[in-house]
């Protein structure tokens, strides 16, 4: 329902100073995650108190949905989405509701099935020329413009206000999974973008995109896979362009606007585990991309991962900031990645501000595979995790887990770093798909530091043949499902989040109920469409009787769509013990400083915790964040982002915690800070998840 009241923006007469605002997400269009404000302070900090809480209303029990959303704060308005990716406008001194806007009321009248809201939002994106005020942001596939005043859709924008974001990528992907997670980044009169598309196959292209914020016209378009006559085609087989998917921007864009320069960290190309159909480096994938922001014209790139196996996606957006050498102030874009390497580039001409060398790595032994034999490492920084899960990196938290592990750790292929997958074995990823660093990123202050959290538990990974199934339904599980829900149904973890067991589903839903779940997706799951009728029919019966056999009288041949690489994964799981402690000793989690002028570690601290753990005696082992931090001019560095889910504010020189509140649940996002009347805020949004209650909170903290 969209919800509309008395809209205090309106009366508002004077702007604020720019630094009480937090105007992007992320604070500023350099990603800075740093505030300019000084109320707060490492002397007063204890003296915080919650100041109001906005709770957003109903969370379907069980949902899936992240609350990641870095809200904007303009002119005493704060601008967010919930936990149903519903947008909303609030008074930002008192929390009270100015306006709600729900796309999927659009979205429902339009369906032949059920709308599912699936996915997570990280931020809007907020336009302004003289009285016309827009909020942009993405559902599914269509791209809104909202008018921050009458909370109506722009009807000259796109077609009455949406522009639907499947079109114009070069190709037909009609049926495929294809939206955006992450805001985009305004220059001029567009609206620069990146999507998050299906990891494996049938995928769409990650294109990069640039819409007029007027009209919702595409102005232009970088293809991250290139087509033929492009700089980089030549990396990817001939016919790659057609049907190659991946090579999306999924974290977030940084904009240097006096230059007109556009940064982009790209991902993996489909499929992450496996490239025998996308033989070559795979420009532009994995890559940190410097565009002409006007044109979408390259500038300069480096490319960080070459031909991916390990879903080493980059994670967040790149930090733009000021650096010292030899007396000399240079302007300079530092990529954090999941893998634990800092990248800092000179951002204008892309030369690297450290030495990076091209390294060895182990080749791959999976048939039709034909890996790269070299990766990049820079000289310094030092990687901010451990590289190699050795025997005296086994657990240590008690006897019986690392007995437990010792004898799982002993059966492996030894690690080493890069290890490629195996059909044969377990491979051990460390650090896992999800960090080392993840889309939180990192905060820089005007000194030239980066502060980041980061995450160190390994994973194991199989490859599996995805036409050795006893029946047609399971071939097509382990083709469309297995990634995610195990070879065995059982669920686990997934690119960090808790994947439901399917086990006995057949007893909970009806035939229906689970077609409609493939056809249109559920939570986090993106909907199915590519699948013909009869293969949706195999999947169902698979489902409800995992044991049953083919027969004579089923639809049971494969009809339009053929899997088009012959290997899927046992899942992104995390490698943990019994009790759900992960397989190496902690560290499991750690807070960063480094200082990118020297590329020297300032500090680094254990980040999060375990109760139980403490309460045996145990000193912290730190542990998994998602979200990150900002930095502020009062000398505080505060983050949510853990599992243990408090939020804390850090002394910036020397890391030490200074304060801590237990959030109503864990809040897995990037926390804002502005200022309203004189009064400085701190903001975070509360969603947990993640294995941890669920809730659909905003929690707003101030000084007495």
């Amino acid at each position: 329902m969209i919800r509309f009241l008395v809209l205090l923006a309106t009366t508002f007469t004077a702007a604020q100073a720019s630094d009480q605002n937090w105007p992007v997400s992320l604070g500023d269009k350099h990603s800075s995650q740093y505030s300019t404000l000084d109320q707060i302070t490492t002397e007063n900090v204890k003296e915080l108190e919650v100041a109001w809480t906005y709770d957003a209303g109903e969370r379907p029990t069980g949902s899936r949905l992240q609350m990641e959303c870095n809200p904007l704060i303009i002119d005493g308005v704060l601008y967010g989405t919930d936990a149903l990716l519903i947008a909303f406008a609030l008074d930002a001194k008192t929390g009270r509701e100015l306006w709600r806007f729900d796309p999927y009321e659009y979205r429902m009248k339009e369906s032949d099935g059920p709308v599912n809201r699936s996915g997570a939002n990280r931020g809007l994106t907020y336009w302004s020329k003289g009285n016309d005020q827009r909020i942009l942001y993405v559902s599914e596939n269509y791209l809104y413009a909202i008018d921050a005043k009458t909370v109506r859709l722009v009807p000259s924008f796109g077609d009455n206000g949406r522009t639907d974001l499947k079109k114009g990528l070069g190709r037909d992907i009609d049926t495929l999974s294809y939206t955006s997670t992450s805001p985009g980044i305004i220059f001029d009169d567009l609206y620069i973008m990146g999507s998050r598309v299906s990891p494996t196959y049938p995928s769409a292209p990650g294109h990069i995109r640039a819409f007029n914020v007027v009209t919702g016209v595409q102005a232009w378009r970088f293809n991250t896979i290139p087509h033929p006559g492009e700089f980089g085609y030549e990396t990817w087989p001939s016919d790659a362009y057609k049907t190659a998917g991946g090579a999306n921007l999924w974290t977030g864009l940084s904009l240097d606007e006096e230059r007109g320069l556009v940064y982009c960290p790209t991902g993996s190309p489909t499929f992450d585990y496996y490239g025998g159909d996308r033989i070559g480096a795979n420009l532009f994938a994995n890559t940190l991309i410097c565009l002409n922001a006007r044109t979408g014209e390259r500038v300069w790139h480096y490319q960080i991962v070459h031909h991916d196996l390990l879903d080493y996606d980059l994670p967040a957006p790149p930090n733009l900031l000021t650096v010292k050498r030899d007396g000399k102030e240079i302007p300079a874009v530092a990529q954090l990645t999941k893998h634990g390497y800092l990248f800092v580039f000179n951002r204008v001409t892309g030369e690297p501000l450290f030495p990076i060398e091209e390294i060895p790595v182990p080749r791959s032994e999976v048939p039709g595979e034909v890996d790269w034999p070299t990766q990049p490492k820079p000289v310094k920084p030092e990687p901010y995790v451990r590289e190699q899960m050795t025997a005296d990196l086994i657990t240590d938290i008690s006897p019986e887990s690392h007995a437990e592990i010792a004898v799982k750790y002993a059966s492996l292929k030894p690690h080493a770093p890069w290890n490629p997958p195996s059909e044969k074995t377990d491979t051990i990823v460390l650090p896992g798909m999800w960090g080392g660093a993840e889309w939180g990123g990192g905060a820089t202050d005007p000194n030239g530091i980066l502060y980041f959290n980061s995450n160190e538990t390994p994973a194991l990974l199989t490859l599996i043949d995805v036409g050795t199934g006893a029946s047609v339904g399971e071939n097509l599980y382990n083709q469309n499902c297995v990634n995610c829900h195990g070879a065995n149904l059982t669920g686990g973890t997934a690119f960090g989040q808790i994947v439901p067991t399917l086990v006995g589903i057949g007893t909970r839903l009806s035939k229906s109920e689970i077609e409609q779940k493939i056809i249109h997706g559920s939570a986090a799951m993106p909907p199915f469409r590519h699948l013909p009728g009869k293969d949706v029919y195999q999947l169902v019966k698979y489902l409800r009787n995992p044991e049953e056999s083919d027969d004579a009288s089923s639809p049971s041949e494969r009809s339009d769509y053929d899997y088009p690489i012959p290997y899927a994964h046992t899942g992104n799981s995390m490698w943990l013990d019994s009790k759900g402690y992960p397989a190496i000793k902690p560290p499991w989690g750690t807070l960063n400083a480094v200082d990118l002028n020297t590329g020297e570690y300032l500090w680094k601290t254990t980040f999060g915790e375990y109760p139980e753990l403490l309460e045996q005696g145990l000193p912290p082992t730190g542990r998994n964040s998602w979200g990150g931090p900002i930095a502020t001019a009062g000398g505080l560095l505060f983050i949510a982002a853990n599992l243990d889910g408090y939020i804390r504010g850090y002394d910036m020189k020397s890391g030490e915690e200074i304060w801590r509140h237990k959030l109503p649940v864990a809040g897995f996002a990037t926390p804002s800070t502005y200022m309203v009347e004189g009064k400085q805020f701190l903001v975070i949004a509360c969603g947990g998840g993640r294995g941890t209650p669920t809730a659909n909170v905003y929690v707003t903290f101030a000084l007495p």
